[in-house]
């Protein structure tokens, strides 16, 4: 989760989701959230993005996560006119196997992921997923790149 310094998230910008998972109910009752964090709010065109996708369960129970394919999360970067400019996923190709994964009540399982693509200049969007089924788990952030 992210770091809170003198009372006050650290400056990188966080969105929160908080999600149904499987059809257990709505958030309140599951209490899974997708967390997305950078580690700066601006880059400079060469420097690789750090980022880090957490789903965290809120709750005391496990949570299982079903998956239709080997992927487990995918981040777009998006321009400020919403046109995509990287994706984790292109180029690669995923197993066609069942799986799952589970969050244990009141755990955090992370994902990270560093982006070295050169992008554009300008304001953009990172937007996470985590594709498991019956679950729309996705949570964005916007960085700055210069």
């Amino acid at each position: 989760m992210p770091s809170r310094r003198g009372g006050r998230l650290g400056s990188v910008g966080v969105l929160v989701l908080a999600l149904a998972v499987l059809g257990a109910g709505n958030a309140e009752e599951t209490g899974v959230d997708l967390v997305l964090t950078a580690d700066k709010a601006t880059y400079a065109r060469s420097e690789p993005i750090v980022l880090t996708i957490a789903v965290v369960n809120r709750g005391p129970d496990p949570v299982t996560l079903q998956f239709l394919t080997a992927q487990r999360y995918d981040v777009v970067i998006r321009t400020a006119d919403q046109v995509d400019v990287w994706r984790w996923s292109d180029g690669q190709m995923f197993a066609q196997v069942l799986g799952s994964q589970t969050v244990r009540g009141r755990g955090v399982l992370r994902y990270r992921v560093t982006v070295r693509h050169r992008l554009p200049a300008g304001r953009h969007t990172v937007v996470a997923s985590v594709p498991a089924e019956g679950a729309a788990l996705e949570a964005s952030l916007p960085i700055t790149v210069r």
